[in-house]
């Protein structure tokens, strides 16, 4: 993986990480169910990735797919280097304010599918109608259903979820593979970036 590749990936993926290693959020032993306590006891849930989307762009998708609902990329560059101990070719379609990155065994980025979408544009809301400039409550709200990072050892209200929130942390709904859904955000608690990821190794 080059170095791009792996810094973009890096952010996301450490988040998923620091999820992982949290033992009262996984239990003991770790399973890609994440079985624990609180999740069994927890009326919230592990965001499902596959449901989700950003510009309608969902995971998985294949480049035909991204080309019918946005039209040309900007740019598209396939790379070749590790991931998760295989060597994959990684294709990265750029738009304005929106980049989709997709993983394939093949040179052919036509069977690339995607595996990460970002967004630093408004023009690109989640399935949710949550965009770039939003404020984080905006986000609180549509996924309150959903379990976050910051709520390993009880379910918490908005305000006391908002409260845990900072820019450097943002706000992170986990899904079951060390992935999911990001939302970065400035010292104003404004929304500056969205990113939507498959998994980790």
């Amino acid at each position: 993986m080059n170095q791009i590749m792996f810094k973009k990936l890096a952010a996301g993926i450490g988040f998923g990480i620091l999820f992982a290693v949290n033992p009262i959020a996984i239990g003991e032993n770790h399973s890609s169910n994440y079985p624990s306590n609180f999740l069994d006891k927890s009326s919230k849930k592990l965001i499902d990735s596959s449901k989700n989307s950003i510009g309608g762009i969902k995971l998985g998708m294949k480049e035909k797919d991204i080309i019918k609902k946005l039209g040309k990329p900007k740019s598209r560059t396939i790379t070749y280097g590790k991931f998760c101990d295989f060597d994959l070719y990684t294709t990265t379609w750029k738009f304005n304010g929106l980049e989709i990155e997709g993983l394939s065994t093949s040179s052919n980025p036509s069977k690339s599918e995607v595996h990460q979408i970002t967004t630093t544009s408004s023009s690109y809301p989640t399935e949710k109608g949550v965009k770039v400039s939003d404020r984080i409550t905006t986000a609180l709200k549509a996924y309150s259903t959903f379990l976050s990072t910051h709520e390993y050892t009880s379910t918490l209200s908005t305000s006391e979820l908002l409260s845990k929130i900072d820019s450097e942390n943002g706000l992170v709904y986990p899904n079951d593979a060390y992935g999911g859904l990001f939302f970065s955000i400035n010292k104003q608690k404004g929304i500056k970036e969205i990113r939507l990821v498959k998994g980790a190794c």
